[in-house]
C-alpha cells in the first residue's frame, strides 16, 4: 500500500511533460520564481513610497522655513524686531577717580554718576521738528542740537549734552521723545563750590586733570576703567555677556590734603574783605605749620568755582602763591638780618647809626632813606623799626656774595618743591659788573632787586619760627599713624639767631614798643611779624610806579612757641584808602591768627576770654 496521499501532487519530474530536475531534494528554486519577483517588486514600491514621502515632507519643511524667513524679514513680531538688529559691542566699565579731601576728611573733589544725552537719528520720527521738541522739553538750545546732528549726520550715536542736570533727567523721563536716550557717566564734582578753587584745579570733559592738583596728581587720581563685551538688541539693551572678555576696573587713589577746609574758608573770606575794602587788584593769604611744612590754607583772589571753570578766564585761574613774582620790600629784612647775625656781622644789642635825618649816602653814592630818622639804635631795633639805613650799614660789613648766599640759604631763587603746577623760581640775579654788585648790596637787604613768591616767603619765615631749619612745604597731609618720615631738614641759622629775630619781630608788633606792625597786635595771642610796603616795578618804562604798591605782612604766633606762620600779600591797593603793609595786611593777619589758633585749641593769653574773638559764621560742608 503506497504511503503517499492519493490527492498529493505528483513528485517533481514524474508528471507529464516534466523536465529532468537540476538538483536533488524535495523542492527546486525555479518552482518559486514568480513569488520572489512579486516580493521584490513590492519592496521596491515601498522604498519608492518612503523616499517620495521624505522628499515631500522635506520640501514642505523647506518651504515653511523660507516662508518663515520672509515673514520675519517683512512682518516680524515686536520681540523679533528688537533682536533683529542686535550686535556684539564692547562696553567700558566706568571707574571712579580718586577723591581729594581736606585733612579732616571733608570732601573737596569727588566723582559721582551723572547722565549724558544722545540720540540715534534712525529712530527720529519727524526730523523737521526734532530739535525743537528736545530743546523745549529739556530746556536746551535747538541750534546746538541741529549742529550736532549735522556734524554727525551718518552716525547712529550723536551726543547732544555731555552732562544733564538732575532736573533735565526728570524731564527726559517725562518727555518720552523717540530717538533720544541717556546713559550714565561719571563726572567730577566739587561740593565746596569755589573753596580752594585755584588750588584744586579741574578736569576736562574726558576726565583728565587740566589744572591745579587735579593735574599735579593725575597719575594717582586717575581711574583705570574695565571692559565688558556683550550682545545688545536694537534698543541697545544688553542680552548676554562674554565672560572671557571681562576686565575689572580700578578706582583712583583718594588723597588727603594738608588743607583744613574751615581755615581755608576763613582765609578766603578775610582776603575778600580786605580786597574789597582797599580796592586792590589781587591778593594771597597762606597759613603754614612751621615744624612740618604742611599748608593749612592757601587762599588767592581772584578765584573761581571749578564746577564752572569754562566761565572764567585764565587770569582768574592763576594760583598766585606759587606763580606770581613780586618784590617783597621790607618783609625780606628778617632773613638778611638773621643771616648777617649768624655770620657775626652784628650782635642784636650792638648800636647802629641810622641817622636822625632819615637819609644816608652809601659809598657808591646811592642815597637811602627811612620814613623816620631813628638816630643811634640797636641792631635789634633796626629790624623792629625796619630801618633801611641800618640794614645797609651792616650789610656793608659783608661782601655782596655773602648777601647772595644768605638769600640762597633761605630758599630764594629756587622752587620750594611743593609740587604745584606753574611754580616759579623767583628772580635773584648776580650781576657780573662791579657797579651792579654794589647797587645790589644796598637793594637786597631791604627787599629790592629780587623777585619772590608768597610760598617762598612763608617757607623762609618758617625757618625762623621753628628754630632755624628749612622744611619742605607740602600740600599733602602727613599721617602720624603711618610713621611717615619728614623730608630731611637743613639748618640755616642757629636757634639763638632764630629766637633773636623772633624777639625783634615780636617787638615790631607790640603796641607798647611802637614798631611798624602794631595793627597786627592781638590781646589774645603774642603775634610776631614784619610789615612790607614795596613799590611795584614798571616793566614797560623801567623804574617803579609812584602810586602802586604791594602791601604785605608776614608773621606768626604764638611768639614763644610758634604753631603757625601766616603771610598776607595785597597787590595794588587804592592809595587813597591805604597802602602801607601794616595798615592793609596787618589786621587781616591778626584776624586769621586769632581764629586759627582758637580753632586749633591753643589757649589764649591769661586774662583774656576766647569768646571775645570775633568769629563770623563760617560754614563748610
Amino acid at each position: 500500500m503506497s504511503r503517499d496521499r492519493p490527492d498529493a501532487p505528483p513528485a517533481p519530474g514524474t508528471g507529464k511533460g516534466a523536465k529532468p530536475a537540476r538538483c536533488s531534494g524535495p523542492y527546486r528554486l525555479t518552482d518559486w520564481s514568480p513569488a520572489v519577483a512579486d516580493l521584490e517588486q513590492r519592496g521596491q514600491r515601498r522604498t519608492m513610497f518612503i523616499g517620495r514621502s521624505v522628499v515631500i515632507v522635506l520640501s514642505i519643511i523647506l518651504v515653511g522655513l523660507l516662508g518663515r524667513v520672509y515673514q520675519l524679514q517683512a512682518y516680524p513680531s515686536p520681540l523679533i524686531a528688537e533682536l533683529r538688529d542686535s550686535q556684539t559691542s564692547t562696553s567700558e566699565l566706568a571707574a571712579m577717580r580718586g577723591a581729594l579731601t581736606d585733612r579732616n576728611g571733608r570732601v573737596l573733589a569727588a566723582t559721582r554718576v551723572a547722565y549724558r544725552l544722545f540720540c540715534d537719528p534712525s529712530f527720529i520720527e519727524d526730523r523737521g521738528t526734532f530739535s525743537e521738541q528736545v530743546a523745549f522739553a529739556l530746556e536746551m538750545d535747538p541750534v546746538k542740537i541741529e549742529i550736532a546732528l549735522w556734524e554727525r549726520s551718518r552716525s547712529l550715536y550723536v551726543l547732544l549734552s555731555p552732562r544733564l542736570t538732575d532736573e533735565q533727567v526728570e524731564k527726559f523721563h517725562e518727555a518720552e521723545i523717540k530717538g533720544i536716550f541717556i546713559e550714565p557717566v561719571v563726572v567730577r564734582d566739587y561740593p565746596q563750590g569755589g573753596l580752594a578753587g585755584t588750588l584744586l584745579g579741574f578736569t576736562g570733559t574726558e576726565g583728565f586733570g587740566l589744572e591745579g592738583l587735579e593735574r599735579r596728581w593725575e597719575d594717582r587720581l586717575a581711574a583705570k576703567p574695565g571692559r565688558l563685551e556683550f550682545l545688545r538688541d536694537n534698543r541697545r539693551r544688553p542680552m548676554w555677556v562674554n565672560g572671557e572678555s571681562y576686565v575689572p576696573y580700578d578706582d583712583g587713589d583718594n588723597i588727603r590734603l594738608s588743607i583744613d577746609a574751615y581755615l581755608q574758608k576763613v582765609c578766603e573770606e578775610e582776603l575778600l574783605k580786605t580786597i574789597e575794602h582797599y580796592g586792590a587788584d589781587s591778593g594771597q593769604i597762606i597759613i603754614m605749620q612751621p615744624h612740618t611744612g604742611e599748608i593749612l590754607a592757601i587762599a588767592t583772589f581772584p578765584s573761581y568755582d571749578p564746577n564752572n571753570f569754562l566761565k572764567v578766564n585764565k587770569e582768574q585761574r592763576r594760583n598766585r602763591p606759587v606763580t606770581e613774582i613780586f618784590e617783597p620790600g621790607s618783609i625780606f629784612k628778617p632773613f638778611i638780618w638773621a643771616g648777617l647775625t649768624e655770620m657775626g656781622a652784628a650782635r642784636p644789642n650792638e648800636m647802629v647809626d641810622c641817622t636822625t635825618a632819615g637819609s644816608w649816602r652809601m659809598p657808591n653814592g646811592r642815597v637811602l632813606g627811612d620814613v623816620r630818622g631813628k638816630g643811634l639804635i640797636t641792631w635789634h631795633d633796626v629790624l623792629k623799626y625796619s630801618s633801611n639805613i641800618g640794614m645797609a650799614r651792616i650789610a656793608q660789613r659783608r661782601s655782596v656774595y655773602d648777601i647772595h648766599d644768605i638769600m640762597v640759604s633761605f630758599g630764594f631763587g629756587q622752587k620750594t618743591g611743593i609740587g604745584l603746577p606753574g611754580e616759579e623760581r623767583g628772580i635773584m640775579l648776580m650781576h657780573d659788573n662791579a657797579g651792579a654788585r654794589s647797587y645790589s648790596h644796598g637793594s637786597w637787604p631791604m627787599g629790592q632787586e629780587v623777585g619772590v613768591t608768597g610760598i617762598q616767603l612763608v617757607r623762609a619765615m618758617s625757618v625762623l619760627a621753628n628754630g632755624g631749619v628749612m622744611v619742605q612745604p607740602t600740600i599733602e597731609a602727613y599721617d602720624p599713624s603711618a610713621e611717615e618720615i619728614l623730608p630731611p631738614r637743613q639748618r640755616v641759622v642757629s636757634k639763638a639767631t632764630a629766637h633773636a629775630a623772633l624777639a625783634a619781630m615780636r617787638d615790631s608788633v607790640t603796641r607798647e614798643t611802637g614798631g611798624t606792625g602794631t595793627k597786627a597786635d592781638s590781646p589774645f595771642y603774642d603775634i610776631f611779624g614784619k610789615t612790607g610796603t614795596a613799590e611795584i616795578p614798571d616793566l614797560v618804562n623801567g623804574g617803579y610806579y609812584s602810586d602802586r604798591y604791594t602791601a604785605s605782612f608776614l608773621g606768626g604766633a604764638p611768639a614763644d612757641r610758634p604753631r603757625i606762620v601766616v603771610g598776607c600779600f595785597i597787590s595794588n591797593p587804592d592809595p587813597e584808602v591805604g597802602y602801607y603793609g601794616g595798615t592793609v595786611a596787618g589786621p587781616a593777619v591778626r584776624s586769621v591768627v586769632e581764629k586759627t589758633l582758637l580753632y586749633l585749641g591753643v589757649p589764649t593769653n591769661p586774662g583774656t576770654n576766647p569768646a571775645d574773638i570775633l568769629i563770623e559764621e563760617v560754614e563748610v560742608q
